[in-house]
């Protein structure tokens, strides 16, 4: 089995703590799960973004794209051929931060 390590961008962390302030780890979490998922599995990513305000939004909308993932608003994704290992790092990140939290 390959494993390929990847790490956050200085500029992710800045945002993992500005979700953290906003409380938005979990829904974010949660996101980040479900484009993993579908990424793992070579489909489309699904599930529509849903903040209660257009500042969460748009952190999260960074913070994903900084993994090679650009959301989209009705809920699909482009990516990039490094995103499955970027992401998978993101998503590490942001469970440990949700349990923490």
């Amino acid at each position: 089995t390959c494993f390929n390590s990847a790490e956050l961008m200085e500029n992710q962390l800045l945002l993992l703590l500005e979700s953290l302030e906003e409380k938005i780890v979990t829904q974010q979490l949660k996101l980040v799960r479900e484009h993993t998922s579908y990424l793992a599995q070579n489909e489309g990513a699904g599930g529509l973004l849903s903040f209660s305000q257009e500042k969460e939004e748009k952190l999260t909308i960074a913070l994903v794209g900084m993994s090679g993932v650009k959301l989209q608003k009705d809920g699909s994704a482009v990516c990039t051929e490094e995103a499955f290992s970027a992401t998978a790092a993101l998503y590490v990140s942001l469970y440990v931060l949700d349990l923490l939290s």
